[in-house]
């Protein structure tokens, strides 16, 4: 993932493999979007209830063109009382099971984070359709995994496989016609977004 990923943990000590985790997780979801600039997760274990356990509690912020997608996940009352009983029937094993919980919530908060990520490309693919404002261009150069388009003001912008919606990046040529929008890469200008107009 290129976007830059940040871990945070709060009442529970850091965790190599948890972060590792997170890494994972959030790698996968450029498949829905090779546009997130940023990747922030926290971690949070508030204190033990008597009843229900330890909870884990996961919040996901992605930074897109335009918008943050946050995301809150916490573990059902039901996983808690199943944490919750393992941990009476194996006290030795309490840190072990806390981390089977926390690895739960993680992949459950970046599951839900997939699905507004989902909309939000969506949305987008509908609103740069809708307006005509949004600049065109073409294809000049293509590679494997990415390639550059040339502005109608006649400028090169780079674009990734994964900015390119709807899966189409295996149907462009040099010279198809897209939309696409602009952003400020790290090597100049890029688009962090692009729909392919024709097919053809």
């Amino acid at each position: 993932m290129t976007a830059t990923i940040q871990t945070t943990f709060r009442g529970t000590p850091a965790d190599d493999d948890l972060d590792r985790l997170v890494r994972e997780e959030a790698a996968k979801l450029e498949r829905f979007f090779g546009g997130i600039t940023s990747c922030r997760v926290f971690i949070d274990k508030p204190h033990r209830h008597r009843r229900q356990g330890a909870q884990y509690q996961v919040r996901i912020v992605l930074a897109v063109p335009g918008k943050e997608i946050v995301t809150n996940s916490a573990p059902t009352e039901h996983a808690a009382l199943v944490a919750s009983e393992a941990d009476r029937a194996r006290k030795r094993d309490e840190l072990d099971a806390a981390n089977r919980y926390s690895e739960v919530a993680v992949r459950d908060a970046f599951r839900k984070a997939g699905r507004q990520l989902q909309d939000y490309v969506r949305e987008l693919s509908g609103s740069v359709k809708l307006h005509e404002t949004a600049p065109t261009g073409h294809v000049r150069v293509l590679m494997p995994d990415f390639g550059f388009l040339r502005s109608s003001d006649g400028r090169d912008i780079y674009f990734h496989q994964h900015s390119v919606l709807n899966d189409a990046f295996k149907h462009l040529h040099v010279g198809s016609l897209v939309r696409f929008v602009e952003e400020a890469g790290e090597k100049g200008p890029q688009a962090s977004t692009v729909i392919a107009i024709d097919r053809s």
